[in-house]
């Protein structure tokens, strides 16, 4: 099959992985379902008369501006496998859904939180946070981006929880604590008897060689230098 085209509300375009059904987005829709059912109409007498193998063909559809329903998609849907050999492999419109536009903007948002986290709490976040607060031992602060600490770090803070291990850990590691960025794990030991500089703060970060490693902020920029923009600028 090379291009079929009925009208111009549904064109069917054969691409390197399939097929793409491309929905006029100003044309009524009972409009497009019956050029639609013509299409697949012109499409089945042509592969008997070839005698075309009945494999499944991969198939997008595009719906350019027009955000179909869940009703329109079913019925959609529907109608193309049961009057052809096509399976849908997805359905993309340009349209950004508002909980689509919402999930976007707090993966990408810094959070912030005042707050103290006790003993059996868990403190989570969709994108980067900063805490300004305590960790109780038990406690925990969770974020599928990365985590800043202002204040005490006395239970688990684990950045990249969905899987990112560019994620990075600020806080002041001079304590008892537990840091995880993805799959990895460090516990920190106490330092208190330690001699620390009172003004040296570090972060933690996966290196190249997969290991959780601790270095200055100072070094943060170097090491992760697209930091400043997804956080706003923060360090």
């Amino acid at each position: 099959m090379g291009v079929v085209k009925v009208k111009q509300s549904v064109t069917l375009k054969g691409t390197k992985d399939g097929f793409v059904l491309t929905l006029d987005d100003t044309a009524a829709i009972g409009t497009i379902h019956d050029e639609l059912d013509q299409l697949l109409a012109n499409l089945l007498a042509e592969n008997k008369s070839k005698e075309a193998d009945k494999k499944v063909i991969s198939l997008e559809i595009k719906t350019g501006k027009r955000l179909l329903s869940e009703a329109e998609v079913n019925e959609l849907t529907t109608k193309i496998s049961t009057n052809s050999q096509f399976q849908i492999k997805q359905i993309k419109s340009d349209v950004l859904t508002y909980d689509t536009a919402n999930e976007w903007h707090e993966a990408n948002s810094l959070q912030m939180e005042i707050q103290t986290i006790r003993s059996g709490q868990t403190l989570t976040a969709k994108g980067d946070i900063l805490l300004i607060g305590k960790v109780h031992p038990g406690g925990s602060i969770r974020a599928d981006g990365s985590i800043f600490i202002i204040g005490e770090l006395l239970g688990i803070a684990h950045a990249g929880f969905s899987g990112d291990d560019s994620a990075v850990v600020v806080a002041d590691f001079q304590t008892d604590a537990q840091i995880r960025i993805a799959d990895n794990i460090q516990i920190i030991e106490n330092k208190t008897h330690e001699k620390i500089e009172s003004n040296r703060k570090e972060f933690a970060y996966i290196n190249d060689l997969h290991i959780l490693e601790f270095a200055t902020v100072e070094k943060l920029k170097v090491l992760r230098p697209k930091m400043d923009k997804v956080t706003g600028g923060l360090m």
